[in-house]
């Protein structure tokens, strides 16, 4: 019964810790891409390449992180959804 005790409290850790970190990787995805301001959204943007990245709204933006941003939308992690 005492391990129960100390199991919880280092599951709720495990999983703030888990949930802190990807937010932190999430800022990192995008580092060094600039915001467009508010008024110019939303912008137009023509890209070569495809850099996929997915948005906190579950849709893949092809164009990368600025096509997410001009979208007003922030970026969860590299790749598709």
């Amino acid at each position: 019964m005492a391990t129960s005790k100390i199991v919880a409290p280092l599951c709720l850790m495990v999983l703030v810790f888990s949930l802190c970190s990807s937010k932190v990787q999430s800022q990192d995805v995008c580092a060094g891409v600039e915001r467009p301001e508010p008024e110019t959204i939303p912008c137009t943007i023509n890209c070569i390449l495809p850099d996929p990245v997915c948005g906190t709204d579950g849709v893949t933006y092809t164009c990368g992180c600025l096509d997410a941003f001009c979208h007003g939308v922030d970026v969860v992690k590299k790749g598709e959804c």
